[in-house]
């Protein structure tokens, strides 16, 4: 599973990003469009963190990458306007699936989220930070793989 991280501008909202996403095996953080010090230092930074721990960090110019690119099957663009869904439905889909956030920073536009699943999940609420959300989601993904 993909989680992706929307257009980040900040250095530390994107490490900490791929480092909460890193906590679990079998989760990708994914970085669309960083701009500004995201992109000129944070993204190297990342790169460091992803070497030094062995595992894989995507980073893409496009949404609609996620589906040309890495094959996605879903898309679920976490929104605030989106549909509510409960978490696991949203986690625990099956197939190549990814997990679009905003960054807070910049949005994507209308074009770039047309076709994807716009959710927000019930039961956790609205205004939680790109970082607090990410870790709502990776928490979740644990509760699901992880055998009691």
């Amino acid at each position: 599973m993909y989680i992706a991280l929307y257009s980040p501008s900040s250095i530390q909202k994107l490490m900490d990003f791929v480092k909460t996403v890193y906590v679990l095996d079998g989760l990708v953080p994914v970085v669309i469009k960083p701009i500004g010090a995201a992109a000129q230092i944070g993204v190297p930074e990342a790169h460091k963190v992803a070497i030094k721990q062995g595992k894989p960090l995507i980073v893409l110019p496009e949404v609609s990458d996620l589906r040309s690119v890495l094959g996605c099957e879903r898309v679920f663009y976490i929104d605030e306007s989106g549909v509510e869904a409960q978490l696991p439905e949203i986690v625990n889909t099956g197939g190549r699936v990814a997990i679009l956030l905003g960054s807070g920073d910049q949005e994507p536009s209308r074009r770039e989220v047309e076709g994807l699943e716009a959710v927000w999940p019930s039961n956790v609420p609205r205004g939680l930070p790109v970082t607090a959300l990410t870790g709502v989601l990776v928490y979740e993904f644990y509760r699901r793989t992880v055998k009691p």
